[in-house]
C-alpha cells in the first residue's frame, strides 16, 4: 500500500470511508447508491458480495423478509443510513460506483498523477485501504479539478459531483487539512 505523506516525520492520518458523507448532498448520496445497487451484477464480485451481505444483514425494508429481494430503488433508499454509518459499506459502494465509470476513473487517475498526488494504481481495490488521507493541496479545489477533467474529456456525461467523487476516491483524500503546494514540496524534499 502506498500513500503520500507530506511530512515524513508525521504518520499518515486517515479518516474512515464514511467520512465522505460530510461532503455529499443527500440527493447525490442516493444517486450513487442507486447506480451501484441497480448495476450490482456489473460490479467486481468482491465488491458485490460486500454490498449484498451488508444490505442483507443491516437493511430492513418493509414488506420484504430478505432485503436483497427488494427492488433496487428500495434497497438504495433504505441503505442511505448504512452508507452514513458503515465505512465498509461506503467504501464498497464507491468502489463499485467507480468501476461503472472507467473512462472518468482513468482521466482522474492521469490528472492526479500529473499533479503529483501519487495515487495508488488504478487496479487496486481502494475499499481495502484503511481510509481517506486528510491532506489535500490547497490549489486543487474541486472546481479546478472538475474543470481540468472536463478539458481532458470534452462532452462527457458525468456531473461535477461525479468528477469530485472520483477525485476523492482515486486520490484517496478528503480536504480536511489543506496545504499549499510549496509547503508540501519543502516538507517532502521534492
Amino acid at each position: 500500500m502506498t500513500g503520500q505523506i507530506e511530512n515524513p516525520e508525521e504518520k499518515a492520518e486517515y479518516l474512515p470511508f464514511n467520512a465522505i458523507n460530510e461532503f455529499m448532498r443527500d440527493d447525490y448520496r442516493l444517486t450513487v447508491l442507486h447506480e451501484a445497487i441497480t448495476h450490482l451484477e456489473k460490479l467486481p464480485s468482491s465488491v458485490r458480495k460486500v454490498i449484498s451481505g451488508l444490505i442483507s444483514q443491516y437493511v430492513k425494508i418493509p414488506g420484504f423478509r430478505k432485503s436483497n429481494l427488494a427492488p433496487a430503488p428500495m434497497k438504495a433508499k433504505n441503505s442511505a443510513d448504512l452508507f452514513r454509518q458503515s465505512a465498509e459499506f461506503s467504501a464498497a459502494v464507491i468502489e463499485g460506483w467507480a468501476s461503472l465509470h472507467p473512462r472518468l476513473k482513468e482521466a482522474v487517475f492521469n490528472l492526479l498523477s500529473e499533479k503529483g498526488w501519487e495515487p495508488v494504481p488504478m487496479e487496486v481495490d481502494r475499499s481495502r485501504l484503511p481510509g481517506f488521507l486528510i491532506h489535500w493541496p490547497k490549489e486543487d479545489s474541486f472546481e479546478a479539478l472538475d474543470n481540468a477533467v472536463r478539458t481532458l474529456m470534452p462532452g462527457m456525461s458525468e456531473t461535477d459531483d461525479d468528477i469530485s467523487l472520483m477525485v476523492v476516491w482515486i486520490g484517496n483524500r478528503l480536504p480536511y487539512d489543506l496545504y499549499a503546494g510549496n509547503d508540501s514540496e519543502e516538507n517532502t524534499g521534492e
